[in-house]
């Protein structure tokens, strides 16, 4: 139950409303409790699936009569809203009643053409958080937008083969990659925030036997930035 509660801790602290949440460490859980998670869909064959937690654990969905024309897709990363099943599974850690899932936006990095640097767009956007999953970085954001439905925003953290920056002796030890959001010219009206995360399997080969990510983002109020995040904690 430690390892359960320190993801549901950082989905908290990622600004996430939660539903009520019990600790999972108090003598008192109800296990009744409506609880949210994050993880990644793993698909064994078909429909069936499970979810890998942001922590190493697997959790199965026993139970999923509540879920309603949710189409799963392997890979992609999640909320996952439960409650926990008394009935133990063979290979899984946690059993449990599937009450909503929530796609998190879920991308591959992208290789940067000259030709489409226009199209992928340099709008303001700030990090506020990052962390690596697995095979997977997540970057908490905020950015400004409308209450306009229609316009959507568009984002990317691609690597830039136009780039000619030079770099320090510290910063070749960094893959430098490109943070970019792109608001198609909607109204800056109102802050949000919001969580995506990207495959690293495009950059595989790139990062070995680096330390860590650069990531340049155009901020809000400060320009543009560099935020590296090590793969290892120093």
């Amino acid at each position: 139950m430690k390892r359960l509660k320190k993801i549901l801790w950082q989905a908290f602290l990622i600004g996430i409303l939660l539903l009520p949440l019990q600790s999972c460490l108090d003598d008192g859980y109800d296990k009744n409790a409506a609880l949210l998670t994050i993880g990644t869909i793993h698909v064994i064959e078909g429909n069936d699936y499970y979810f890998e937690l942001d922590e190493g654990t697997k959790m199965y969905p026993g139970d999923t009569t509540q879920l309603h024309n949710y189409h799963v897709v392997n890979g992609q990363r999640a909320f996952i809203y439960f409650t926990l099943l008394d009935e133990k599974i063979n290979g899984y850690d946690y059993n449990a009643n599937i009450s909503h899932i929530e796609n998190i936006l879920t991308k591959d990095i992208y290789y940067m053409p000259q030709e489409e640097e226009d199209s992928i767009g340099d709008d303001k956007i700030n990090i506020t958080e990052m962390w690596f999953t697995n095979n997977y970085l997540n970057i908490q954001y905020q950015f400004y937008y409308s209450d306009n439905p229609e316009k959507k925003h568009m984002l990317n953290l691609i690597v830039n083969r136009n780039s000619n920056g030079e770099t320090t002796e510290e910063e070749n030890d960094y893959i430098t990659l490109e943070f970019r959001h792109n608001a198609y010219e909607d109204k800056q009206s109102k802050r949000g925030d919001g969580l995506v995360s990207f495959k690293l399997n495009e950059i595989e080969d790139m990062i070995k036997g680096k330390k860590g990510l650069n990531i340049r983002v155009k901020t809000l109020y400060d320009g543009i930035q560099y935020k590296k995040i090590n793969f290892i904690a120093p």
